[in-house]
C-alpha cells in the first residue's frame, strides 16, 4: 500500500510537472508566430521601396527580443542591409551626452548648475543678458539661449572628399574637407563675441533658463564641457563610461572605432547617394552604431528607468529621467536631460521616453514604453525630403512595431 501511494504521488508530480512545460512550449511557439507576423509586415512596408535600406530592434531589461534589416546599403543593391549594419544615427546621439554628463558630474568632475565658463578658455554670454550666466543645465535641457543658425550650423557638415561622382549629391551647405576645426575652435568662431562667425543672433531674446529651444550646438558645446572637466577627450570618455562597459563593439565616433565594410551609404533615393560628410558638432548627431548595438544601450535606459541601471547611479538615472517643465505656456512638453517624454510618435498614441534624430540620408527613432518596458530602434539611410512616399513607410514600420510590442505584452 506504502508503494502503491508512492506511486501515485510520483505520477501526480509527473502529470503536474508536464501541465507546467507544455505552456511554455505553447508560448513559445507563439511567440515566433508573432516574430514572423512582423517580419511579414515589416518586408510588405519595404516592398514599397521609397526606403533604400532600415533595421529594427526590439529589446526589454533583459536585452533583444526582436532584430532585422531590410533593403541595402549600397546603391547597385549587393550588400543587404542587416541589424549588424552600421551608420550615423543623427539626434540620438544627444542621449549618450546626457549619460556622460551625469557620469561626469558622478566622478566630481563638475556639477550641473555650473556656468558654463568655468570650463572653457573663454567666454560664452548671451549680450541681451550678459549678467545672466549660462548654466550646463541649460545646455541638457535645451534652455540656454543658444540658437541654430542655419548659416552657423551648416558649417559643422564637412565633405570627407573633394570629388564626387555623377551619383553622389552634395548639399549646397556641405564644406569641403579642408575647412574641418575641431570642435573647441567650432565653439569659439561660433559664441565668442571675437569669433569669426559670431553675430548676436545666435543667442535668442530670452534669459538663459526661461525657455526650451532646441540647439545642437548648444549639445555639441556640452560635450566639449564634459571633456574640459574631465580632462579626457568625449569620444574616450564615452568609449571608456558607455561602449565598452555595455559591450557596444560595433559603435563608435570616427572610421577609426569601427568597421567600415558593415557601414552603410546615405541615400537621397534609388539613384542618388548623398556624399559622405561629417560633423564637427560631432557629439549632437555622429554616433555610429546599429540597431543591434543601440539596443544594448536602449536596454540599458529601460533598466535605469527601473533603478536598475549599470552606467549611472539610481540617482543619477532618477535625474536623467527627472521631467521639466520650463513654464506652462511652453507646448512642447516635458522633457529630461537630452531625453524626450512623448504621447505620440509617427501617428500612434502611446507614452514613451527617448529620442529621435535625422540628418542628411537619415532618419532613425529610439524610444521604450515605462508601461511595457519594452522598448523600439528604428534605424534607416533613406533622405526624407525627396519622396513624398518616404514617411507613409516609415510610419508603416512604426505602427507594425508598435502592434508588435503590444502584442508580446499582453
Amino acid at each position: 500500500m506504502k508503494n502503491l501511494f508512492l506511486l501515485l504521488i510520483i505520477s501526480i508530480t509527473l502529470f503536474s510537472c508536464k501541465e507546467k512545460i507544455e505552456p511554455k512550449e505553447t508560448s513559445k511557439k507563439n511567440y515566433k508566430a508573432i516574430n514572423d507576423t512582423l517580419t511579414k509586415n515589416l518586408q510588405l512596408a519595404f516592398d514599397k521601396e521609397a526606403i533604400i535600406g532600415f533595421s529594427v530592434s526590439v529589446v526589454d531589461d533583459n536585452g533583444l527580443v526582436y532584430d532585422k534589416g531590410f533593403g541595402f546599403t549600397d546603391i547597385d543593391q549587393k550588400n543587404p542591409y542587416t541589424s549588424n549594419t552600421i551608420q550615423n544615427i543623427g539626434s540620438i546621439s544627444k542621449t549618450l551626452i546626457g549619460i556622460s554628463l551625469l557620469k561626469a558630474q558622478e566622478l566630481g568632475k563638475l556639477d550641473l548648475n555650473d556656468p558654463i565658463n568655468n570650463y572653457l578658455p573663454f567666454k560664452i554670454v548671451n549680450p541681451n543678458y550678459p549678467d545672466k550666466p549660462i548654466l550646463i543645465k541649460h545646455l541638457a535641457y535645451h534652455t540656454s539661449s543658444i540658437i541654430d543658425l542655419d548659416e552657423i550650423y551648416g558649417k559643422s557638415y564637412v565633405l570627407k572628399k573633394s570629388e564626387h561622382e555623377e551619383n553622389e549629391g552634395v548639399f549646397d551647405y556641405f564644406n569641403k574637407p579642408e575647412t574641418k576645426i575641431s570642435l573647441l575652435e567650432y565653439i569659439e568662431n561660433s559664441l565668442t563675441v571675437n569669433g569669426k562667425w559670431y553675430t548676436k543672433d545666435i543667442f535668442s531674446n530670452t534669459k538663459p533658463g526661461e525657455k526650451r529651444e532646441y540647439s545642437n550646438i548648444a549639445a555639441a558645446l556640452c560635450a566639449q564641457i564634459i571633456a574640459s572637466a574631465t580632462g579626457q577627450d568625449y569620444q574616450s570618455f564615452t568609449k571608456v563610461n558607455i561602449l565598452k562597459p555595455l559591450k557596444m563593439s560595433s559603435s563608435g565616433w570616427s572610421s577609426k572605432d569601427i568597421d567600415t565594410i558593415r557601414r552603410s551609404k546615405l541615400f537621397a533615393n534609388k539613384e542618388m547617394m548623398i556624399a559622405d560628410y561629417s560633423l564637427i558638432t560631432y557629439a549632437d548627431g555622429g554616433f555610429i552604431t546599429s540597431s543591434k548595438d543601440l539596443g544594448l544601450f536602449l536596454s540599458e535606459l529601460i533598466k535605469g528607468y527601473n533603478g536598475k541601471g549599470a552606467l549611472l547611479t539610481k540617482q543619477s538615472y532618477d535625474k536623467l529621467f527627472e521631467k521639466q517643465k520650463v513654464s506652462e505656456k511652453e507646448t512642447d512638453g516635458e522633457f529630461g536631460i537630452f531625453m524626450e517624454f512623448r504621447d505620440e510618435f509617427l501617428g500612434v498614441e502611446e507614452k514613451i521616453i527617448g529620442h529621435n534624430g535625422s540628418d542628411p540620408g537619415v532618419m532613425t527613432a529610439m524610444y521604450f514604453s515605462p508601461k511595457t518596458e519594452t522598448g523600439k530602434i528604428l534605424i534607416i539611410n533613406t533622405d526624407t525630403d525627396f519622396s513624398d512616399d518616404v514617411w507613409p513607410e516609415i510610419e508603416e514600420i512604426w505602427e507594425s512595431l508598435s502592434v508588435y510590442e503590444n502584442t508580446i505584452n499582453k
